[in-house]
């Protein structure tokens, strides 16, 4: 039992050095299907077939782009159903890249699913998809006998140049640094191999907008509560660890050299360390602090 505890305790160490270096922890479970529809009558008929539906699902274009640039902004979902028994009813959901996985956006009907559905990448509160990560899509049909069949797949989303004024804007979440360290080193082979599609993919867009200077920002996220002493440490660091400013200052610096590598002229990138300065969630809204943990390039002319 001691041992079991002692597991335990380091489980949620682990957890906890993984969040305030901002690094996200690793992903321990699957994100889950959509909840089961609600029964069906009972059917007085007899019926026909146990056979659950059979669901043929396409995502189209692979790579998602909803940054109204004319290209690839609409998500469409074909949805093909065949089934031996009336459809009861459907749903579909949509949720976030990070545990503890929030829908982000669901639809839901009676009878049989439409056979296209399009999507503009927002919430229904207006929030965008944020920008080089993969929100996880299902779809759960279910026929008048309460058989039921879903679907589950990932939404790929590209890289989202947002326009400010005469300047553009990135936003990435998805780069991940190892823990307490300004750069890359020790990260196994699948997450660095996501990190260097993304960071290839970064450069292919700031090469496209070659006129464009770019700042690298790289952003933190604050594990105290704003306006204490605890802030102030955790912000700038003190004789025993790494303050979030310096931190983030060592990760742009790492994006900087990484994006100089595949092309990207250094000439044109400036890198910038924020810290947990410019949050963009509450401090109170845990399940959101992985938005807080990016880098962001700001392209100027």
């Amino acid at each position: 039992m001691r041992k079991i505890l002692i597991l335990i305790a380091a489980s949620f160490f682990l957890l906890a050095l993984a969040a305030s270096c901002g690094t996200p922890p690793p992903v321990v479970q699957e994100p889950p299907p959509p909840p089961p529809l609600p029964a069906a009558p009972v059917v007085e008929a007899e019926k026909l077939d146990d056979t659950p539906p059979e669901l043929t699902v396409t995502l189209s274009p692979k790579l998602f782009s909803p940054d109204d640039d004319g290209e690839n902004d609409e998500l469409t979902v074909g949805i093909s159903v065949t089934s031996k028994n009336p459809i009861h009813g459907w749903h579909i959901t949509i949720r976030e890249p990070a545990p503890t996985y929030n829908l982000f956006s669901e639809w839901s009907g009676e009878g049989m699913p439409p056979a296209t559905l399009v999507w503009d990448g927002h919430s229904a509160d207006g929030e965008l998809v944020q920008s080089a990560t993969d929100y996880h899509f299902a779809l759960i049909v279910t026929d008048i006998y309460n058989n039921s069949t879903t679907y589950q797949g990932i939404i790929e989303i590209d890289v989202l140049v947002r326009k400010e004024g005469d300047n553009l804007r990135v936003i990435v979440p998805s780069i991940v640094f190892a823990s307490y360290s300004g750069n890359f080193n020790g990260l196994n082979t699948d997450v660095m191999s996501g990190n260097d599609r993304i960071l290839r993919r970064i450069a292919e867009v700031l090469n496209k907008f070659s006129t464009y200077k770019v700042t690298v920002e790289g952003h933190a996220n604050p594990t105290t509560p704003p306006g204490t002493t605890a802030r102030t440490n955790e912000e700038n660091g003190t004789r025993s660890e790494k303050g979030l400013k310096p931190l983030s200052e060592e990760r742009a610096k790492a994006v900087v050299d990484y994006l100089v590598n595949l092309g990207v002229a250094r000439s044109r990138l400036t890198s910038v360390g924020m810290g947990g300065t410019r949050t963009v969630v509450e401090f109170a809204d845990k399940d959101n602090w992985w938005k807080n943990r990016r880098v962001e390039f700001i392209l100027q002319k």
